[in-house]
């Protein structure tokens, strides 16, 4: 389609005024460009399309590749879930142990205080036996002299 200066183009005198020129229609310069440029269009279309045909295999291998990266990742926090759970079952495991030992160290220590308590208190008991014995025996003598 023609447009205004195409047709300003026409009708704009060409040189001074004098005798007539010859009569002729203006050359449209875009028909020519595109003209000679299809053979390079044409040629480079081939191109185009090889160009398009590797994006296309790229997004394939990228798809590809994001996949395998996401199995990989999986099969990595999975292996890492497992080994925290066993690594949190033998720390409760070891303390477990060390609450075990440190039960049986003090009630290994009670019974040593209990015996060794007992051993006193029948070491003390002969002579306290006495003393209160002696303390009623006097007490009775007292007593029996008030009366």
């Amino acid at each position: 389609m023609a447009t205004l200066s195409d047709f300003l183009r026409r009708v704009r005198p060409v040189a001074a005024p004098g005798p007539p020129a010859r009569a002729g229609v203006p050359v449209d310069r875009a028909a020519q460009l595109a003209e000679e440029l299809a053979p390079v269009f044409a040629a480079l279309r081939s191109t185009q399309e090889q160009a398009t045909a590797v994006v296309t295999d790229a997004h394939g291998e990228e798809d590809r590749r994001r996949a395998a990266g996401r199995t990989q990742v999986d099969a990595v926090l999975a292996n890492a879930r497992q080994q925290a759970d066993a690594a949190r079952a033998q720390a409760a495991s070891a303390a477990v142990e060390a609450a075990q030992a440190e039960r049986d160290e003090l009630v290994h220590q009670a019974q040593e205080d209990a015996t060794a308590l007992a051993r006193r208190a029948d070491e003390r008991l002969p002579a306290l036996t006495a003393r209160i014995v002696g303390m009623v025996a006097s007490m009775g003598r007292e007593r029996g002299g008030e009366r």
